[in-house]
């Protein structure tokens, strides 16, 4: 009786042992995930700057045209660079908010960061006339080189969440992860790579 009882409670003292180690493990692998995501943070939050920091003087401070009024090409590019520079900031603060989220707020930034890949073009296309200082090509230059700095960054995080990913995936502790509440982590699966 003795010995059953010893047995038993080793038993549950090496499963309470093991709970609090997988929870720490997944606690730190959390951890990465967010750390991961402030840097390229950091890196987006850069991007976000210098594209603002390109639009003209007049509209830095906010949209000086009222709805319906007409507007040259040029205008319109920048006024649709300065809109979807706007959503792209209120997406990135939502996954600022949100790191380990497995949906909307990555999918979010995603969308917005395509978006805005997309005004970026067009203002170029469309507002920066040929001859300027600085000229349409260093600017698009310019923007290629902060797109590429933020690929290994990334990576990096893309590789951190589907490592925790797998982690809350695996048999014993996916019940655990589950008991407490850990979700999966969402992936950027594309922030431009260039064009």
């Amino acid at each position: 009786m003795l010995d059953t009882s010893v047995w038993l409670w080793l038993g549950v003292a090496l499963l309470f042992f093991w709970a609090i180690g997988a929870y720490n493990r997944l606690v730190r692998m959390r951890t990465a995930v967010v750390k991961a995501f402030a840097a390229l943070d950091e890196q987006l939050v850069r991007q976000l700057v210098w594209v603002q920091g390109c639009l003209p003087e007049s509209m830095r401070d906010g949209a000086q045209t009222s709805p319906g009024e007409l507007q040259d090409d040029a205008t319109a590019a920048w006024t649709r660079l300065q809109a979807t520079s706007e959503q792209f900031a209120a997406a990135l603060a939502q996954a600022r908010l949100q790191p380990v989220d497995g949906g909307p707020a990555m999918s979010s930034l995603v969308m917005a960061h395509e978006a805005l890949r997309a005004a970026w073009g067009a203002a170029l296309a469309d507002a920066v006339p040929p001859g300027t200082t600085p000229s349409a090509d260093r600017l698009q230059q310019r923007w290629l080189r902060l797109l590429h700095q933020s690929l290994p960054l990334r990576t990096a995080f893309n590789d951190t969440a589907m490592a925790y990913n797998r982690a809350l995936g695996q048999f014993p502790a996916s019940v655990l992860a589950r008991l407490a509440g850990f979700k999966p982590a969402g992936t950027i699966t594309r922030l431009s790579e260039g064009r």
